[in-house]
């Protein structure tokens, strides 16, 4: 089991949840009451959250190349982070909520695009 604390979406539901490891964040979320964003396929940008690895080690996180090319498309990382992430199989600190499995203890915030 992960740890899994979500701030600044509600005060309420703000809080420490259980999850799976391998469980999409969208459907601890959903289960939770916790309204992370979450839009249909190619709104990405409104679906955005900022995620901090708790555990002492880096988790290995396979991505798919595709969330990597719509972070970069949007701004919200860099192509040497996304680079990066491909070479040594980790995850950004940004990641797009219906596109993202719990790994390990994680800190979960919303996030928005600087225009």
């Amino acid at each position: 089991m992960a740890k899994v604390i979500f701030m600044h979406f509600d005060t309420v539901t703000d809080g420490i949840y259980n999850a799976k490891i391998g469980e999409p964040i969208v459907r601890l979320a959903k289960e939770n009451n916790v309204p992370i964003p979450f839009q249909a396929k190619g709104d990405y940008a409104k679906c955005l959250i900022s995620v901090e690895n708790l555990s002492d080690e880096e988790p290995t996180s396979y991505m798919e190349d595709e969330e990597l090319d719509i972070l970069v498309q949007l701004g919200a990382i860099s192509p040497e982070e996304a680079e990066q992430c491909q070479q040594f199989t980790i995850s950004p600190k940004i990641r797009i909520a219906p596109m993202m499995l719990v790994k390990g203890d994680i800190l979960v915030k919303p996030y928005k695009l600087k225009k």
